[in-house]
């Protein structure tokens, strides 16, 4: 799908109001005091509130982007439940255990037990109810997966038109509580600190700034925390993976305002060890973070390598023809800066299938691969001998003829050190070529520690009072762990949001 930009985000409150939404100094004069108040109004937030709002509850959203939606308006909407009625309609048996299961396989056993356990349970009562009021997947879903490792069984589930299916249903549901004024929308709103009482350090409210700049404070019951993570935040990204960002490539309203509200009421941030790059980035320039102008295809079933990959030192550190992007992940996430090189030479220019496809910038076709090195645009080296090309492209010279010698030698014996089988032809003919990868980003590993009620907590399991936590703001290495099963991003934010108002926040 297309980046949208933070302007047009902004832009969109006009579409807001056109939907019947107060002004900010009505909304804020009419209502101060609330039940529940929800930060973030996307795909964790939206069914917090309806679902806290039918059971009678008075809520305010407070988003800080001008139309409500996060992350949903540029997501595929994947998503994975066990147990759904569409799969007992296909024949499909599966269960939360075997979906449990399957997500500890995946990330190695690192994801978190308790949250996770919460996830898969919540999942396949959501998507049923998501089917109920309208959401209609692909025909021929559920699949096992894609190009990530696959699930046991077919659970994995989107719509045609990606996240906005969902978020078409939730706003449809949200509607009546809308104009009833059960939930009152705050959108251009920033939250900025939690109100507590003193001793306990019970949340009573929240301070938020409007779109005049002004500072508001709102009491409520109980605050959710349900805003997302940090991707578009290049300094707290760095803080808590360790790692860079190298690209604008997702919601620019991922600031991690949500993180800096939980620690700041005494939480504290756990999961950015399981960090977990995506592979393929071709950069527009050095200034990370930086548009992506391309993006390398690097799945074998689809596209068997002709190319092969070496790190600074002129190494290979990949089998290249191995089936699984989530070893291509492991394997560049523990490279230097996440960075390495396709290296290949006129032969394989000429003969390949196209190694690059179109990023988030736009379509990209061979001319722009052919215009892009005749420029020496950023990432794209060409020279008539390897070692010219390993100066130019900053790889260890002597480390790069050693591979490339190495790989001639081994596909003209048969038996290629890494065990590669794909071996179409040898990298022996000028000029010869590299093109600079980096990992990118779309989801933010480390978030707000909760319980299996999801009150956030204190580093000793303690909860702070009437403060929960929902979504990618948890961090998707609670969830996901050190790897990416598919469907875990945006089914446990919608599970556990629902969940959150539903059942969780107690208003009696």
């Amino acid at each position: 799908m297309s980046m949208l930009s933070k302007r047009e985000f902004l832009v969109g409150a006009g579409a807001t109001m056109a939907l019947g939404v107060m002004s900010s100094k009505a909304r804020a004069a009419r209502h101060s005091h609330f039940d529940l108040i929800v930060v973030g109004g996307g795909n964790a937030g939206l069914p917090t509130a309806i679902f806290a709002a039918e059971r009678g509850a008075r809520v305010a959203i407070v988003e800080a982007a001008g139309i409500l939606g996060g992350t949903l308006h540029l997501s595929s909407g994947q998503m994975s439940a066990a147990g759904t009625r569409l799969q007992r309609q296909r024949g499909i048996v599966d269960t939360p255990d075997l979906h449990y299961a399957d997500v500890m396989r995946i990330s190695k056993n690192t994801a978190n037990p308790e949250i996770l356990r919460l996830a898969v349970n919540a999942a396949a009562p959501a998507f049923d109810w998501l089917m109920d009021q309208g959401f209609k997947p692909i025909d021929a879903h559920p699949i096992t997966g894609t190009t990530h490792e696959p699930y046991s069984q077919p659970r994995y589930v989107w719509g045609r038109n990606g996240g906005r299916d969902i978020l078409e249903v939730l706003n449809r549901q949200l509607a009546p509580h809308r104009q009833s004024g059960r939930v009152t929308i705050l959108t251009g709103h920033s939250a900025v600190e939690l109100v507590q009482a003193r001793g306990s350090g019970a949340v009573t409210g929240l301070v938020v700034r409007d779109p005049d700049n002004r500072k508001i404070t709102l009491r409520a019951r109980h605050v959710a925390l349900t805003s997302g993570g940090y991707t578009a935040n290049p300094q707290m990204f760095l803080k808590y993976e360790g790692a860079r960002t190298h690209t604008r490539a997702t919601y620019p309203f991922s600031q991690g305002i949500g993180l800096e509200l939980g620690l700041a009421a005494g939480g504290y941030i756990r999961g950015g060890e399981h960090h977990t790059p995506l592979f393929g980035a071709v950069l527009a320039d050095d200034q990370s973070p930086t548009a992506m102008r391309a993006m390398a295809r690097h799945f074998p079933p689809e596209r068997p390598p002709w190319e092969i990959l070496v790190n600074a030192k002129g190494q290979r550190f990949l089998r290249e023809d191995i089936p699984s992007h989530d070893a291509y992940e492991m394997a560049l996430a523990r490279l230097p800066d996440e960075r390495c090189w396709f290296v290949f030479d006129e032969t394989i220019r000429r003969q390949a299938p196209a190694l690059l496809r179109g990023g988030f910038s736009g379509p990209w076709t061979e001319a722009d691969t052919e215009q892009a090195f005749a420029e020496g645009a950023y990432g794209f080296h060409r020279a008539t001998d390897l070692r010219t090309l390993a100066e130019r492209a900053g790889i260890d010279t002597q480390g790069l003829l050693e591979t490339v010698a190495d790989y001639n030698r081994g596909r003209e014996t048969g038996k290629d050190a890494l065990g590669r089988m794909h071996l179409p032809t040898p990298i022996v003919t000028a000029p010869y070529y590299a093109i600079t990868i980096n990992s990118w980003n779309l989801l933010s590993y480390a978030g707000v520690a909760v319980d299996a009620q999801l009150r956030v907590i204190r580093r000793d399991g303690s909860p702070i009072p009437n403060l929960y936590a929902a979504g990618e703001l948890l961090g998707m290495g609670t969830v996901m762990g050190n790897g990416m099963p598919g469907g875990m991003s945006v089914m446990p934010a919608l599970s556990l949001g629902r969940l959150l108002g539903k059942e969780l926040i107690a208003f009696a």
